[in-house]
């Protein structure tokens, strides 16, 4: 970067306030280099996130686009002169504590040198055409680079620069009305796109509330992500080997991925959280939390550590085999998970038994063994047992996982609900008694 261009970013970036854009305190300058003091800033890239889970989901794709949307329509209407950013791309887009920072403007120019630009930039499957052919550049330039990064958070795969899109099959309605979103973004001609951040930013919300209204009317609230305010659920194994914490990252992953703001703490002494930042060489940030692979993981920290840390709508707690431990937490869900081998059996039947009677659990047998079936203690047979399926990567969201969790979020919701009218029920009793014993004199049965 040559000392002019240097010298444009650090003016740029001095006349930006937003959250989402880091802050410039102060640029140096010695006899041979140029320094720009910026704000430190935690988290991973889109690009990290995407190569770590595959590919987000529908809510991710459109909570983060919105998002990058109000940040790009910062830039258009920066005033006395609008701002292009004209390099919008997953890696220079941040997730820090679910919350998009949007860094590197070293390419930024004032739309008023558009016109005059002769050195032009841009990374391939995200530059818009004309930043090839020499038209003229504008708003609706940037436009096309955000409808590249939504079609790389939903499908994993830039757009092809052919075609400006992939003909991909997507059989939820949601995800058609998201890609035409996109395809709309991906137009060659300027002026077939969306003509303003903050236009594609609304029809993300339209499609984002639509979405959400949709899940309400078939019951399904406590999966929509601003449906839940404050949730915990527990996971324990019968024993060692059980797949304890594989389950408990894999349903932190369903959250993430499902767009709830979920994390991972660690309850047991294994040590797992800090050997798998050691593997992809992350650190933690100033709340004491790894990202890893997409999702935010709290290690086991001694009673004497005392850490802030950021509000989240589910915490999944990974207790291990120390189930004897969780029966004195509370939580408000419980997901048991036992081994289904004939040499398992005295373990799960010991774990089962003593949580029987608690609400809210799930028992979940792990390499099911079909001939040991009618051995099993209950609830074997009833609505609360399941089958772990067979998935590697716990971090990945496969269709089998995403049916799995699924159906573990359909139970867990059904007992709310009933829980709720149990309560109302024993309060119409306790009523109806009351009224029974004034008039009557005795007591109702």
């Amino acid at each position: 970067m040559d000392y002019r261009q240097f010298r444009r970013e650090a003016l740029i970036l001095k006349g930006l306030r937003h959250p989402g854009i880091p802050i410039v305190y102060d640029l140096e300058e010695d006899e041979q280099y140029s320094y720009l003091i910026e704000e430190f800033l935690e988290g991973n890239s889109l690009y990290a996130l995407v190569s770590d889970m595959g590919h987000f989901s529908k809510a991710m794709t459109i909570r983060y686009g919105i998002q990058i949307c109000r940040l790009v329509n910062i830039l258009h209407s920066a005033r006395p002169n609008p701002i292009l950013y004209l390099d919008l791309q997953p890696k220079n887009l941040l997730v820090c504590h679910d919350t998009i920072k949007l860094i590197d403007f070293d390419h930024a120019i004032h739309l008023c040198e558009a016109e005059h630009l002769t050195m032009r930039y841009g990374t391939v499957g995200c530059a818009a055409p004309e930043q090839y052919s020499g038209d003229v550049l504008d708003e609706r330039t940037d436009i096309y680079a955000i409808g590249a990064v939504l079609h790389y958070m939903l499908t994993g795969q830039y757009p092809e620069q052919e075609s400006g899109h992939r003909a991909l099959q997507l059989p939820d309605m949601a995800e058609r009305r998201l890609m035409r979103i996109i395809r709309t973004c991906l137009q060659k001609e300027k002026k077939r796109r969306f003509q303003s951040a903050e236009e594609l930013g609304r029809e993300l919300k339209r499609l984002e509330e639509q979405i959400q209204k949709k899940t309400e009317r078939k019951g399904q609230g406590i999966c929509g992500g601003n449906q839940i305010s404050s949730l915990t659920i527990a996971v324990a194994g019968s024993r060692r080997g059980a797949g304890c914490t594989h389950a408990a990252i894999g349903l932190t992953a369903y959250l993430c991925w499902n767009g709830v703001r979920a994390v991972y703490e660690e309850r047991n002494e294994s040590g797992a959280v800090r050997q798998l930042a050691v593997c992809r060489g992350t650190d933690a940030n100033r709340f004491g939390i790894y990202q890893i692979g997409g999702i935010p993981m709290y290690p086991l920290y001694g009673g004497n550590v005392k850490l802030d840390n950021p509000a989240y709508q589910v915490r999944v707690l990974d207790y291990g085999t120390c189930w004897q431990q969780l029966l004195q937490e509370p939580a408000d869900m419980c997901l048991l998970i036992c081994g289904a081998k004939p040499w398992e059996k005295e373990s799960t039947y010991n774990a089962i038994q003593s949580f029987k009677n608690r609400l809210g659990l799930a028992v979940i047998y792990n390499q099911f063994c079909g001939q040991l079936k009618w051995k099993l203690p209950s609830p074997a047979g009833g609505t609360t047992c399941f089958l772990m399926p067979s998935y590697s990567n716990p971090f990945v969201c496969t269709d089998a996982s995403q049916r799995f969790y699924g159906a573990l979020w359909d139970l867990w919701f059904e007992e709310v609900k009933g829980g709720i009218l149990r309560r109302l029920y024993g309060k119409i009793r306790g009523f109806v008694a009351r009224v029974f014993w004034k008039r009557t004199g005795e007591p109702w049965e």
